[in-house]
């Protein structure tokens, strides 16, 4: 079984993602998954797009073997996102994850990862902050 996270150490950890192009033909896709329709003009990526260029950052946290997160035992509790511009066809958005804290409450422990992401001229595009709770075993 993975170790717990309490270990303070790790807040502040980083994850560096590759460049992520974004296609008309991935958002559409998305678009479909998620049951959401194209407004008529220039296509933009629905907010919650955020998470297909931002998910090899949640990946490497899930899947880094120093911090060992219990992923059998955690759920998603809360994500939020802000844009300071429109996610377009073209992009291509380079995304930092950096794990901001962890605390116990009771059996659990709330884990925070947020999200920063840029363009390719490192001007922002979004910041996502998740929070994900892991009910000790």
């Amino acid at each position: 079984m993975a170790a717990v996270v309490t270990d303070a150490r790790w807040v502040g950890r980083s994850y560096e993602t590759e460049p992520f192009v974004v296609t008309e033909q991935s958002i559409r896709d998305y678009m479909a998954a998620v049951g959401d329709v194209a407004d008529a003009g220039e296509l933009v990526a629905p907010p919650t797009y955020a998470m297909v260029y931002g998910f090899d950052a949640y990946w490497q946290l899930w899947t880094d073997q120093e911090v060992a997160l219990d992923v059998a035992h955690l759920v998603h509790g809360e994500q939020r996102f802000n844009f300071q511009r429109p996610v377009r066809a073209g992009d291509r958005l380079r995304t930092t994850g950096r794990l901001t804290a962890i605390n116990t409450r009771g059996d659990m422990e709330l884990v925070t990862f947020e999200l920063s992401a840029r363009d390719e001229k490192d001007r922002p595009v979004s910041d996502a902050t998740a929070l994900f709770i892991i009910r000790k075993a």
